[in-house]
């Protein structure tokens, strides 16, 4: 018996290493699963790095993408707005490094994190995992040691084997997601209801119901990281401001007491982190008509109308930190 737990121990050994090894000889090689978030982020910051002076910079996952009018929050400041908003399943470690990174003293952060963001802890997921190691050594290699084995140990085989294959790197310039259809800041078109498929329309009836006052109440969530951003933020004077995300409206948002507890609490808990936070997500839930393709995907003239009420919001909160907004016209 205890030849035999040698020789697993010694297999197992031999695999670690050899999984390893795959990993690190892989670093910086392109995959075709992590092209149209590269396509996006590398036309976003571009866009960002070379605008001169201070900037508004939308900061999330896809509901900012499809649901904010950056022409609108360029009008609200008089300045430059840059939409940085791709996927929420980069996570939330890596949106807001990102945000660091691009960042100047001055700009205006605007932060409509979806509530996923909100409550998950920040352990990597495959799409991050994938990104990371495929696209942004940088950012690997700010990662501690053992963030980098935890992204190792997680790699699922079959992006393992792809990696390891060396695939061309083709430009993406199909289907609905990727830079070829995002605008000269950022914003996501091609999301009117002409475009909308009986596949988009599917999507939205079947949309889930999410349980995110639950998980407020059992998970750990990233409100330290959260904390953590706030203070980046006063140290690096810019300025921070959190708002709700879009949602699909259900009835058990409200009457769903957990639920109920989360979404009329959020505000407080993360203007108490050092983020101002305005607006209630109850008032920014909208019905089945004004969604694109998921439940947080606005249809553009819904994404007109929902920044119309940030702004009403924006300059209903003047906050001593940030620039006071334009008298709306």
């Amino acid at each position: 018996m205890r030849r035999f737990w040698l020789g697993f121990g010694a297999a197992l050994g031999l695999l670690s290493v050899v999984w390893l090894l795959g990993v690190r000889h892989q670093l910086g090689v392109p995959t075709g699963s992590s092209r149209w978030v590269f396509d996006a982020n590398q036309h976003k910051t571009k866009l960002a790095v070379e605008t001169p002076g201070v900037r508004t910079l939308i900061v999330a996952g896809s509901n900012a993408m499809f649901g904010i009018d950056s022409g609108q929050i360029e009008q609200l400041w008089q300045r430059h707005a840059i939409n940085l908003a791709v996927n929420a399943g980069l996570g939330l470690p890596y949106i807001l490094e990102n945000s660091k990174r691009i960042a100047r003293a001055g700009d205006i952060i605007l932060l409509p994190l979806e509530y996923a963001l909100i409550l998950d802890d920040g352990s990597p997921n495959a799409q991050i995992i994938d990104y990371v190691i495929a696209r942004d050594l940088d950012y690997w290699r700010s990662l501690s040691r053992f963030a980098q084995l935890q992204f190792a140990a997680e790699m699922a085989p079959d992006r393992w084997v792809e990696g390891l294959r060396r695939l061309p790197d083709a430009p993406n310039s199909n289907g609905r997601y990727g830079a070829h259809f995002l605008d000269a800041r950022g914003d996501q078109t091609h999301t009117d209801k002409t475009d909308q498929t009986a596949a988009d329309q599917k999507a939205i009836s079947q949309a889930k119901i999410w349980d995110y006052g639950k998980r407020a109440r059992t998970e750990r969530g990233a409100w330290h990281l959260l904390a953590d951003y706030a203070s980046w933020a006063k140290n690096a004077g810019v300025c921070v401001i959190a708002m709700p995300t879009v949602l699909l409206k259900q009835e058990k948002y409200t009457y769903d007491q957990d639920d109920y507890i989360f979404y009329t609490t959020l505000a407080q808990k993360m203007t108490a982190l050092g983020i101002p936070y305005i607006g209630s997500p109850l008032d920014f839930m909208y019905p089945p008509s004004w969604f694109f393709d998921t439940d947080h995907h606005l249809q553009a003239w819904a994404r007109r109308r929902h920044t119309s009420s940030l702004v009403t919001l924006l300059q209903a909160n003047a906050l001593p930190a940030c620039p006071t907004p334009q008298a709306k016209k």
